[in-house]
């Protein structure tokens, strides 16, 4: 089928206050389904309606387009409300003449619609447990980071026995992601924190100040850098594991994902105490924005063909990043959600080069089918780092950009079915870390 879904690149680090959703999205797709399209468009989010307009659509246009395709609409068959990355996300379940999909609604800090997307109908959206978690040899406590004013619920998963333990402490991807890093029924990090633990590896992850504190953040939002965003609570995660008896304070690890992955470097030369980092897609530039074209390109040509209103939506996204590395934003201009402060302060970043110059155990780890950060990134980083003996590199061809298994072309899709973080991944970890502190 054609796409006649909208793309939203989801990368402002704001959150959403408390909103009854799924009221919301009920009455958005009623709205359309009686082509009260006017209404429909006030319950839609400034950033939406720009990006309609940038689009050439209408929330008209997209509806016929729709029913073109799949006949006329036939009812609601059923409603769930998750939280996706931080994001608010009701999936509303239609069913038309020809076929069922499912309506996913993304809300801001307003409660209006930030994005919406169809997707392929799916009987179930729950998380299940990896296979390879041994839940009765672990437990889970909770705990608080603190760092300055800032409090964000955490959970230690602590093996059995006395220790003391290797930790790794999980830092997320772009966006306000909770502890699990959740997309859709899928809970990467617990995934990671579950399967690690089953290994006598103790694992520390928490909900990311962003999620935790939407409001307050507006306060300080033009000042808002990569070290509000990530850096300083990994560093007082670091400095909390430090103080628990049954952990080993010299063999900490940070294991970061994406933007995770990519600040990792960043986190290890600025607190000097970890025994390694553990990369999992990380892009090979600072200014992981740069992404977001080829992104957004990739999944324009999943149908094979980008059409007039996805070749404006590229061109727009692609004169924003030349005038955030030219430099030539306002002090009130918002890009892509967020100030200049923040751009500019990961444009003075290079990934690359502050790995080069850790002298600490590294392992980067790559999906091949990851269509968001792609092998484009990863052969940067083998060719910049393939001399140093530190260095260790993992790629697995059937993996995406949540490291869990899949074929053929990876697609957004791919995130709302229930699946794992592959038991390759695990063990690799495992064994990794094992050897790092064997040395």
């Amino acid at each position: 089928m054609k796409k006649v879904f909208l793309i939203l690149l989801l990368i402002s680090s704001t959150l959403f206050f408390a909103s009854n959703y799924e009221q919301v999205a009920v009455k958005f797709i009623q709205y359309l389904s009686d082509q009260d399209f006017e209404k429909a468009q006030q319950m839609a989010s400034q950033t939406l309606l720009n990006l309609l307009k940038q689009s050439n659509f209408t929330f008209e246009s997209f509806w016929r387009s729709l029913i073109q395709q799949t006949g006329d609409f036939k009812e609601i068959l059923r409603v769930q409300s998750t939280v996706e990355q931080g994001y608010n996300v009701v999936f509303v379940g239609c069913d038309f003449e020809k076929m069922k999909l499912d309506t996913k609604i993304v809300f801001d800090q307003k409660g209006e619609i930030l994005a919406f997307q169809l997707l392929n109908y799916a009987e179930k959206r729950e998380y299940s447990e990896p296979d390879y978690a041994k839940v009765d040899i672990f437990t889970e406590i909770d705990c608080l980071i603190e760092n300055k004013q800032w409090k964000l619920p955490a959970v230690l998963t602590l093996p059995e026995g006395e220790g003391p333990f290797a930790a790794v402490i999980l830092v997320h991807g772009s966006g306000p992601n909770d502890k699990d890093e959740s997309v859709g029924p899928n809970k990467p990090f617990k995934d990671i924190a579950w399967g690690l633990a089953s290994n006598k590896i103790a694992v520390l992850r928490y909900d990311k100040r962003t999620k935790v504190y939407p409001q307050e953040l507006t306060y300080t939002v033009k000042k808002f850098t990569i070290n509000d965003e990530t850096i300083d609570d990994a560093i007082a995660a670091l400095d909390l594991l430090g103080q628990i008896d049954k952990i080993d304070e010299k063999r900490i690890f940070i294991l970061g994902h994406s933007l995770g992955a990519t600040m990792a470097p960043r986190i290890a030369a600025r607190s000097g105490k970890l025994a390694g980092i553990i990369m999992l897609a990380p892009t090979a530039r600072g200014l992981y924005i740069l992404n977001a074209l080829d992104q957004l390109e990739y999944i324009s040509l999943l149908d094979g063909s980008i059409n007039e209103s996805e070749s404006k939506q590229l061109q727009y996204i692609k004169k924003q990043l030349e005038r955030i590395q030219k430099r030539q934003l306002e002090d009130d201009e918002v890009i892509f959600g967020i100030y200049k402060a923040y751009w500019y302060d990961l444009l003075e970043y290079d990934p690359v080069e502050v790995t080069i110059s850790l002298d600490i155990p590294v392992l980067i780890m790559q999906g091949a089918r990851d269509y968001q950060v792609t092998m484009k990134d990863f052969k940067i980083w083998h060719e910049s780092l393939k001399d140093k003996e530190n260095v260790t590199f993992r790629v697995y061809n059937d993996l995406n950009h949540l490291f869990m298994s899949g074929e053929g072309l990876s697609t957004p899709f791919e995130y709302q079915q229930p699946a794992n973080v592959s038991h390759k991944v695990i063990e690799d970890i495992v064994k990794w870390i094992k050897d790092a502190i064997s040395r």
